[in-house]
């Protein structure tokens, strides 16, 4: 299928998508609620298979109840193909992998999903956001875990750790990742 673009308006086009896809997983794995509200272009559609309405706003509006209950989460991206369909529309699907650690009546739990995200993407003031997003379970494999608070680092308590809201290590590292609330 032919792009709808010139071929450097095409790579330029994917790249922009592709950073709004791992902005995407920016934004949930840091617990940026305020990021995540910036990547959807108003209207949009989110099917993530537990917001009702299936709207983006539902979707963020329900992110803080979500991750208030994970210990950690991460969003491993890998294939993203995309295609261009018009000067400002594209589809994609990406493939992640992604890591949840919880508690659940006192016992620890790892839940990793291997899925996809079905994407339509729109262009508005020079800028792509999701227009569409349809999650897709490939596998998952949920198992119990000892709690976090129960688990002795063996690495070098001069190592970062990572978090899910604002002092995670890398809002003071970076200069050019502000939280979305910042940016």
């Amino acid at each position: 299928m032919p792009t709808a673009l010139p071929n450097l308006d095409a790579l330029i086009a994917k790249d922009e998508i592709r950073d709004l896809v791992l902005q995407y997983c920016r934004a949930m794995d840091r617990g940026d609620v305020a990021l995540a509200a910036t990547l959807y272009e108003r209207g949009a559609r989110d099917e993530h298979g537990f917001n009702a309405t299936d709207t983006a706003q539902e979707f963020i509006d329900s992110i803080g109840a979500l991750l208030g209950g994970l210990a950690a989460l991460q969003h491993n991206v890998t294939n993203h193909l995309i295609r261009i369909t018009g000067p400002d529309t594209a589809e994609g699907e990406v493939y992640v992998v992604a890591y949840h650690r919880a508690e659940r009546a006192g016992v620890g739990y790892v839940l990793i999903t291997g899925g996809r995200y079905l994407d339509r993407y729109s262009k508005h003031e020079g800028r792509w956001k999701f227009a569409h997003r349809k999650c897709v379970a490939d596998w998952t494999h949920e198992f119990s875990s000892p709690l976090a608070t129960d688990v002795k680092n063996p690495v070098s308590g001069k190592l970062a750790e990572g978090r899910m809201d604002e002092q995670d290590p890398s809002y003071v590292f970076f200069t050019a990742f502000p939280r979305g609330d910042r940016a």
